[in-house]
C-alpha cells in the first residue's frame, strides 16, 4: 500500500534498483558458496597423509601366482 504514495519512478529509476538487487543476490548466493566450503573444510578435516592406508591400482604391485 505504500507504493500509492510514491509518484512514478523512471525506468531508468527502476532499472537501477533491479541491478542493485540483482548484485545483493549474487553476492548472497557467493557468501552461502564460500560459507558452505568453510564449513566442510572445518568439519570435514582430512587425515593427515602419512597416516593415508589408501594405494591407487597404478602403485601396487602385481600379486604373485
Amino acid at each position: 500500500m505504500s507504493d500509492q504514495n510514491r509518484p512514478e519512478e523512471t525506468s531508468e529509476e527502476k532499472d537501477r534498483r533491479e541491478q542493485r538487487m540483482m548484485w545483493i543476490f549474487s553476492g548472497a548466493i557467493v557468501l552461502l558458496i564460500l560459507g558452505a566450503m568453510g564449513a566442510n573444510m572445518i568439519f570435514h578435516k582430512d587425515t593427515p597423509a602419512s597416516e593415508n592406508t589408501d594405494i591407487s591400482s597404478q602403485s601396487r604391485t602385481e600379486p604373485a601366482r
